[in-house]
């Protein structure tokens, strides 16, 4: 067939083919639209690495980003416990773990509850994982849970009473951390050990207040949310710097380098459901006008599965093995976000050292709250 058009070209002219207007018309535009698609669906991960027997956490493995990066991790056969809320109080979280068993292939997937919203439950879940003796293999911890708010909605609020962007965002994955690191600091010293939270471009947006940073008295923006929202993406980077520090600074019992590391991904704009109630405004009528210009989206925004791809490439990578944690990846990449907090350690330091004074008023108010009743 081809042999055939260029024939007929070459014997005839383009005018004798009878699409050829049609073909100059419409295929500039088709091949704008193809090329915009191809670069905004982002860099493809090109490493493999061995991930059958390999235990990961995930938060936030049941919608978006996280779900897609549980599916390929669960085809390469690792062994994953995904943290949710939802664990014991409906079918459809059972329901979604044997579909995921099945389609993959892999039976070693498993729920555990875990409300990031609460810090109790977060204690709860990461206390019974450390009172395993001996120690459980942990490969590695991902976190992909994330809450974010449409403008125009009131402040609403995390069990503890935290703004609930900067709770399930950060506080949350700052608390699951630092009470999972005598978990991660047990595994051998060949094991190769990597945490991974995850950014945004809305950081760049973000306000660090150590007098106030969890938004405990401050105004909330109801118009403008994505500044809290950044603000929690931009503080959860400055921990994983810190943290990365921390867990290196207290030595092995074997003398053995730290084996651990821990990155930062932001995964780009992607057609996921956090987006997508941020584009809807959280209405009926958002949603509506959402689906009316969904073909641009789908060209300007990039699918979960491409979104997961520097998750892959930040656990898959062997160059990150070798450099020391606290490494900013986007689309595959290693990159420097131009903002000064990063570079500032000081800051960073106050702000994990003020993080954790905070954690440790709330779960004192929760205790005594527990103890009234």
């Amino acid at each position: 067939m081809p042999i055939d058009i260029i024939r007929t070209v070459i014997a005839s002219g383009t005018e004798s083919l009878s699409w050829w207007p049609q073909l100059v018309r419409y295929g500039p535009v088709v091949l704008a639209v193809g090329g915009l698609k191809y670069y905004f669906t982002g860099t493809h991960n090109t490493w493999e690495r061995d991930m059958n027997g390999r235990v990961f956490i995930v938060t936030g493995g049941t919608s978006g980003v996280g779900a897609a990066i549980v599916k390929e991790l669960a085809k390469k056969g690792a062994q994953l416990i995904l943290l949710s809320s939802q664990v014991d109080r409906t079918q459809w979280f059972v329901d979604y773990i044997n579909d995921l068993r099945e389609e993959t292939n892999n039976i070693l997937i498993y729920g555990e509850q875990c409300d990031l919203s609460s810090l109790y439950s977060v204690r709860k879940f990461a206390t019974t994982w450390l009172d395993n003796v001996p120690p459980r293999r942990l490969d590695g911890v991902i976190c992909c849970a994330g809450e974010s708010i449409p403008p125009g909605t009131a402040r609403s609020v995390s069990k503890d009473g935290i703004e609930s962007q900067i709770a399930v965002n950060y506080l949350s994955h700052f608390h699951l951390l630092t009470l999972l690191s005598p978990a991660l600091r047990a595994q051998p010293a060949d094991r190769d050990v990597r945490v991974i939270v995850t950014s945004c471009v809305t950081q760049s947006l973000g306000e660090i207040d150590l007098e106030d940073p969890l938004w405990q008295t401050k105004k909330y923006p109801q118009n403008r949310p994505w500044n809290v929202f950044g603000t929690s993406k931009l503080m959860l980077s400055m921990f994983a710097k810190e943290y990365q520090r921390r867990l290196e600074a207290v030595p092995r019992k074997d003398n053995a380098p730290c084996n651990i590391r821990v990155n930062v991904v932001n995964p780009g704009i992607m057609r996921s459901p956090s987006t997508r109630r941020v584009l809807s405004l959280g209405s009926i009528w958002g949603l509506f006008i959402y689906l009316l210009t969904y073909p641009i989206w789908f060209v300007l925004l990039k699918p979960t599965e491409a979104g997961a791809q520097s998750f892959l490439y930040a656990l898959s990578a062997p160059v990150l093995a070798e450099l020391k944690g606290g490494n900013y990846i986007q689309e595959c990449h290693i990159t420097q976000p131009a903002r000064k907090e990063l570079d500032d350690q000081q800051l960073q330091v106050k702000l994990y050292e003020k993080t954790e004074a905070c954690i440790a008023q709330i779960e004192r108010k929760s205790a005594s709250a527990k103890k009234r009743v």
